[in-house]
């Protein structure tokens, strides 16, 4: 079984970690749409396939990193991660805000299992292709307030 340490190259594993590589992934809660475009990074799997483990290990050393990263701020931010089926990617951003303040346009769920958003992006049998029989028209929640899709799941973590 690969480490995180040692994900072979071009891995999502790896693509996770380089993360921590962008100097300007940063906190910038008075310009959270700068903050949101900056810090919001898109991995595309692409068919390949995707060891859980090592991807869990990689979101887990970009925590920790951006931790350290964020010792001396005077606020706690929230590093999080998110599948996004429409695009076949695993998503990575930094926020300001709280877990639950995260900036989605439609509900979500706060998970602390990040293996949990790891295994759907490997369980998709054709990231960033939805079947047009599956789609839906959407025109937002109806007056009784029922919303049209369950809530996705996001793994959030403070980072300080």
């Amino acid at each position: 079984m690969m480490t995180a340490d040692r994900a072979p190259a071009g891995s999502l594993a790896e693509m996770v970690r380089s993360y921590l590589d962008d100097p300007e992934v940063a906190l910038r809660p008075a310009d959270p749409t700068r903050e949101a475009r900056l810090n919001t990074w898109g991995y595309g799997l692409d068919g390949r396939p995707v060891d859980v483990e090592a991807t869990v290990a990689a979101l887990d050393a970009v925590r920790r990193g951006l931790a350290d990263r964020l010792a001396d701020q005077p606020h706690p931010g929230t590093f999080y991660a998110w599948y996004d089926d429409q695009t076949g990617q695993l998503r990575c951003s930094l926020s300001s805000a709280a877990p639950d303040g995260l900036p989605f346009g439609e509900p979500y769920r706060v998970t602390g299992d990040a293996a949990e958003i790891v295994a759907a992006a490997a369980a998709d049998p054709q990231p960033g292709w939805v079947a047009f029989d599956e789609l839906t028209e959407v025109t937002g929640p109806t007056g009784d307030g029922e919303v049209p899709h369950p809530p996705f799941p996001v793994w959030a973590v403070a980072v300080r």
